[in-house]
Order: C-alpha cells, then structure tokens, then sequence
C-alpha cells in the first residue's frame, strides 16, 4: 500500500506549486488518501474569508420518488432525499458534499441507522476539508492550492427487488482519489443485505470470489486492456477481498465486486468492478 500511495503522489505532484507547498500537500493526501480516507471529526468552521454556501434543506429527488412509490414490499412513500448540500468555492479549494436520506423503509430501525450513517460520514468529511483549509490558507497564504472534495450518491439498482446505493468521495489535490460505501437493500424483507448474506452457511465464498478477480485481473492484462496490480513485484499484488468487500447487485441480478481508486490499480482505471457470473458462484448462493 505505501508504494501505491508513492504512485499516487507521483501523479499529483505535477501541481504548480512550491516545494514546501508540495510536501504539506503531501501530507494531506498521506492522511486522506489511503482506500479508508480516515476521516477527523471537527467541528470549527472556516476562516471569515473563506466564502461558504451551507444549504440545509429538504429536496425531494422527484423522478427517484416516483419510481420508488410502489416498491414491492415497502412503503408506498418510501424516498431517497437530499438532506444537506455543502458546498464551498474559494479559490482553489472547492467542496460539494451531498447527504442522502431515507424515508419510508419498513425497518425503521435500519431506516435509523442508514440515515445517522449517511450524515455522520458527511459530517466527517466536511470536519477534515475545513480543517485542512484552515491550515493550508495559515501556511500558505500566498499560495493557490488547488484542493477540492466532491461527495454524493447515486442509485446503482432501483428495480422491483434491489434498491442499490452508492456513496462516494472524491478527493482532488491536482490528481484525484475516489472511495465508495455501498448500500444494497433487499426491497422485500426491507433489510440490508451484506456480502456473506448471499451465500450459504459456511461457503468459502472469499476463496471463490478471490480465484475468479485474480483470472480476470491477469486475462485484461495480458489484453492490455488494464494494468491490475497482481504478481507485480514492485506495486505488490492483490492478495483477497474482504469478508465485507464493497459490492452491490445489478439490475440483472448479479453480484458486483467493488474496489476503490488506487487500491488494485493505478488511477487511470478509475474505480473497477467486476460483474462475477452466475456460474462461478452458482453452487454456493442463497
């Protein structure tokens, strides 16, 4: 992981800056940057001369509402909302974080969780972006920096079983990282679905899932369609997914592993997934 992050700041580093300046902004992405983005919770705001458009509101994403009306099994008013938008323009620094809401879930209590999940994660990352303004514009006030954080959601899967959601970070300082949370609802039980959930008790599904990345990775790089990091002595090798690998369920009903900027590739192969094929996990799911 430390030379991917090397490989990453090798990227950025072609911003038009000072050394000094250069190296601070080095340290940012060291503690921002890796495939958890760990986040510092802080509750100062910015400095008076930064501008701020804070807009908490309410808006109802319309199209996705009607859609989501008569889902089978949940609520008839169930609906994805924009609780707050942050957002900041100031030169250089840029910020735009979105928070997601959910209304209408059967399970109230996971309606609970997910929503305090969705506004403690903007919350976090609106707490580091102001910290890391406020220091940079103290070091640096002399200096365009050109640092930004976009953060949102999109609906990945909206059909008649699966309710599919994707969070994602994007975190810009002259090249970019990007990290995704994913959220896949089962439409019928209201219930969150993970990983392990899909499969049967005590599958070895990681061994069969892992066997099948490593294939496909090697078959697109000897393609050349991509540049996976696997039997790579210098870059290290992807080794296995995590027992709560990112992932969520297409429209066609098929699992899809997913990874994060930067973690099995270089950034030119933005965030990969891969679609697994029924077959290949045929005898071991639910």
């Amino acid at each position: 992981m430390k030379k991917k992050l090397e490989f990453m700041k090798e990227e950025y580093m072609r911003l038009n800056a000072s050394e000094e300046l250069k190296a601070r902004v080095a340290e940012t992405m060291n503690k921002q940057g890796n495939k958890h983005f760990t986040l510092r919770r802080r509750t100062a705001g910015l400095a008076a001369c930064i501008a701020v458009l804070l807009i908490v509101s309410l808006n109802v994403s319309q199209s996705l509402a009607a859609t989501m009306a008569d889902m089978p099994g949940m609520s008839g008013i169930v609906r994805v909302l924009t609780f707050g938008r942050y957002a900041v323009e100031d030169k250089g620094f840029h910020a735009d974080i979105v928070t997601p809401h959910i209304e209408g879930l059967l399970d109230k209590e996971l309606e609970e969780k997910l929503n305090n999940d969705f506004k403690e994660y903007a919350d976090s990352v609106i707490a580091a972006f102001e910290k890391d303004v406020k220091e940079l514009k103290e070091e640096f006030p002399d200096s365009e920096i050109h640092y930004g954080i976009d953060s949102g959601y999109e609906i990945r899967t909206d059909n008649d079983k699966i309710l599919a959601i994707d969070i994602y970070l994007v975190n810009t300082v002259g090249s970019s990282s990007t990290t995704h949370k994913f959220y896949t609802i089962d439409k019928a039980s209201g219930k969150l679905i993970t990983l392990k959930s899909l499969f049967k008790d005590g599958a070895d599904y990681v061994s069969v899932l892992n066997s099948y990345l490593v294939g496909e990775m090697k078959r697109q790089n000897e393609a050349d369609l991509n540049m996976f990091w696997v039997d790579d002595p210098e870059m290290g090798s992807f080794e296995s997914i995590r027992q709560d690998q990112n992932f969520y369920i297409n429209e066609d009903g098929l699992l899809v592993i997913c990874f994060d900027k930067y973690e099995i590739a270089p950034g030119a192969s933005g965030s990969p997934e891969f679609v697994i094929p029924e077959d290949i996990i045929r005898d071991i799911r639910k």
